[in-house]
């Protein structure tokens, strides 16, 4: 098969629903693929900190793609940080302020590279669920008035999730048709829509990866759950959906795997360790 890189989302993909993985199993398979040359990459639409958490000894051995693309990790150096201008994230942060009431928010928060963002307001329970995704993560007094200079940190993504009574179709397509020039959303699931500059996606972080390593697309394999991960899909013949994943993904991904819970990544991986080829196709 001649693969030089592989790539995962990490939930709903790579993660299963404990949000934890098989570590002995991925730190041997993980050991037999960097043996044959194969980089290693996560790709979340969460932050870097987060994934270092989640990999721990494993992440010297391994490249990332946080935020969606906006933040590129090689060797533990960052490689990318596409931020967003100053002006977009007011303009974006006054729209989700007078276009949905409190109660129709279930969360919402800033990402920078530094940290993650909250209102100091959020409850209890809500803090604790977006601690969930992001390990470095700050109270400040004003979300909605926050700008890249009062937090000195450059903000590369702006998250909201809508609460379980929201019809989230009719929120989402609210949301993108406010949304500043330049700026476009991204499903991420669970009702999350993340905000970030329109041409940075998964698909342009790994680019850089592949320019760097010198890997062509036919030497890329990919997974993935949710529309956050088409653009990486889309990029080689070697693309993977999860049995769990939504219709969209499963129709353009080449192939098929089992689902998160039942250790999809890794099984396609055991096969590509032992030389078999693709199975699944579709």
């Amino acid at each position: 098969m001649g693969i030089k890189l592989v790539a995962f989302d990490m939930d709903g993909t790579f993660l299963n629903d404990q949000n934890t993985y098989d570590h002995v199993r991925f730190g041997q398979l993980l050991s037999a693929l960097r043996a044959r040359g194969v980089r290693v990459v996560a790709a979340s639409g969460s932050q870097y900190q987060r994934l270092q958490t989640q990999f721990g000894d494993f992440q010297k051995q391994m490249d990332f793609v946080s935020q969606n693309g906006a933040v590129v990790h090689r060797g533990g150096q960052p490689l990318i940080v596409t931020a967003m201008p100053a002006a977009a994230v007011t303009a974006t942060l006054q729209t989700i302020k007078h276009q949905f009431q409190p109660s129709e928010v279930a969360e919402h928060l800033v990402v920078g590279v530094k940290s993650a963002y909250v209102d100091e307001r959020m409850s209890a329970a809500s803090y604790q669920q977006t601690h969930y995704y992001y390990d470095h993560l700050k109270r400040v007094p004003d979300l909605a008035g926050v700008t890249p200079a009062r937090l000195d940190d450059q903000i590369t993504s702006i998250g909201i999730t809508f609460a379980d009574q929201v019809d989230f179709s009719t929120a989402m397509t609210g949301l993108r048709q406010q949304l500043p020039v330049g700026l476009a959303s991204q499903t991420s699931g669970y009702n999350t829509e993340l905000i970030s500059m329109a041409h940075v996606n998964k698909a342009t972080g790994l680019k850089a990866l592949m320019q760097a390593y010198h890997v062509q697309p036919s030497e890329l394999m990919t997974f993935g759950d949710n529309e956050n991960d088409l653009s990486m899909l889309r990029l080689t013949p070697h693309s993977y959906a999860m049995a769990n994943a939504v219709a969209a993904v499963k129709a353009q991904a080449h192939h098929l795997t089992s689902s998160n819970n039942a250790d999809g990544v890794l099984n396609v991986l055991s096969r590509l360790v032992s030389g078999v080829e693709d199975d699944g196709a579709h």
